[in-house]
């Protein structure tokens, strides 16, 4: 696979797993009944925005994250009111009455309560809490009809509550359509809902990390799990009888000694069991049959400490599917496996986030020290070793890599220290235990860290992770990590 290619896959495939990331925090958001009025990919400026229901989708120019936002996460957020509450909202209907006596729509005793800007208000309300068109238009049409121009505000909400209740069917669950025009924001903010409910919520993005992890190695190992040696020369080792007798990088082998032989297998067997003794290897080179006369040099065999014979030269491979059930095993089990990059991960993040590890990050960075082949890289170094180390070991590379990285950012993303999920998640562990204790003791169970505390750790946080990352992705332009070389 070229180099380009596995870079432009692996960004690719980092952006997918952000925005899955994003879409289990929205999914099950939704699915208890929260509001999530946006879906964005990357930060700052928006590019590009659609709105569909409640909830509006976006590009913005920063393509180096995603984010949900979820009602009720942040202690300014606003409550939706029931739509006839906005829709007749006195000061509301006031101002449009006003601006209808400026244009003429009504004049003294003929204008009307309600004007025109009233019924486009219903109208943009129902757009925006999600009602289909043909729903609204029902709905504003009947409106129009059965609430009486002289009608008292009190009367058009009733009214108007009536026609909803009869043009939609109640399902009970909170956050339904019924729910969200006759309620508003009624039990959908984040905190109204119960704590294993956020605490899903929280956990999902992490959770979807390690089911892509899972995907990328499964389909990894099935497709490209089974590394086959070819009798196509990949590499001619220096100073050996290979390089002596000028075999290339290219050459096909076909026969050795006068024997049809295509199997890598059989060739190596064949050379091995020939020390010292001259052969003949025929080679195609470019469609070019060719004759090449060479002594294998005589070593000994490591395992079994018989003499063998050696060329010295690599095979090229190619990569095979492997069986269904193999790919499950290595997939699940084998050192390769998800739990074995899980455990990989814990092990590196104490040695990347120790005090050592930071030292020799910063000892790079200034220059005294040289770098830690197996040290931290950052996303940059990440994309890097994408292509190398696929143009080195071939496809499987670049899936255990992504692979890889999703693991480990479901790992970090769950560290108990806000801003991160985890953080979320200790805060909200935290003021369970105490009003669990509060409650027993008989007091009530009203206790909540304030936001200021959270605050308080997430800054130095993030400035430190922001340093080491600023630092990686230096570390990686001026002085990378190749991988394969």
């Amino acid at each position: 696979m070229p180099t380009e290619l596995a870079i432009i896959i692996f960004v690719v495939g980092v952006v997918v797993a952000i925005m899955i990331h994003e879409w289990g925090h929205f999914a099950t958001a939704r699915w208890f009944g929260m509001r999530a009025d946006r879906f964005f990919l990357g930060f700052g400026p928006t590019l590009w925005s659609t709105s569909r229901g409640e909830t509006e989708y976006g590009v913005k120019a920063l393509p180096i994250g995603g984010f949900v936002r979820i009602k009720g996460m942040t202690p300014s957020d606003e409550r939706l009111a029931p739509v006839p509450d906005v829709v007749f909202d006195r000061s509301k209907v006031g101002a449009d009455r006003k601006a209808a006596a400026t244009t003429g729509e009504g004049a003294g005793d003929e204008q009307p309560t309600f004007s025109d800007a009233t019924w486009d208000r219903l109208d943009r309300v129902l757009d925006e809490r999600g009602a289909p068109a043909d729903l609204r238009e029902r709905v504003v049409h009947r409106a129009r009809l059965n609430i009486p121009d002289d009608a008292t505000i009190p009367d058009a909400r009733l009214k108007l509550t009536e026609i909803l209740v009869s043009e939609l069917p109640e399902t009970g669950r909170v956050g339904d359509l019924h729910h969200r025009l006759l309620k508003g924001d009624q039990d959908r903010f984040f905190h109204d809902r119960p704590a294993w409910q956020r605490a899903i919520v929280l956990g999902s993005g992490s959770a979807m990390h390690f089911a892509q992890a899972f995907v990328l190695l499964f389909v990894g190992y099935l497709l490209f799990g089974a590394v086959v040696p070819t009798s196509t020369v990949e590499e001619v080792v220096a100073d050996t009888p290979a390089a002596e007798v000028g075999l290339q990088p290219g050459d096909r082998i076909v026969g050795v000694d006068g024997e049809q032989v295509s199997d890598f297998e059989a060739i190596r067997g064949i050379i091995r069991d020939h020390p010292g003794e001259p052969l003949t290897i025929t080679v195609d080179r470019s469609g070019e049959l060719r004759e090449i006369t060479a002594t294998p040099m005589t070593s000994e065999d490591e395992e079994t400490g018989e003499t063998i014979g050696l060329l010295g030269f690599r095979s090229g491979v190619s990569y095979e599917s492997l069986p269904t059930t193999e790919a499950l095993y290595e997939t699940f089990v084998g050192p390769g496996s998800v739990p074995a990059l899980t455990a990989q991960t814990f092990v590196a993040l104490g040695r990347v986030f120790g005090p050592d590890g930071i030292g020799a990050i910063f000892s790079a960075v200034t220059g005294d020290a040289e770098r830690d082949e197996a040290g931290a890289i950052s996303m940059v170094g990440a994309a890097q070793a994408a292509g190398s180390g696929t143009r080195a070991f071939g496809p499987l590379f670049l899936f255990v890599l992504l692979a890889s990285v999703n693991v480990f950012v479901g790992i970090f993303n769950l560290l108990p220290l806000p801003p991160l999920d985890g953080g979320h998640l200790a805060v909200l562990g935290v003021e369970r235990v105490v009003n669990g204790i509060r409650r027993t003791l008989g007091r009530t169970p009203d206790f909540s860290i304030d936001p200021r505390a959270v605050a308080a750790i997430a800054i130095p946080v993030i400035v430190f992770v922001g340093t080491i990352s600023v630092a990686l992705v230096w570390l990686d332009i001026v002085n990378p990590v190749m991988v394969g070389q």
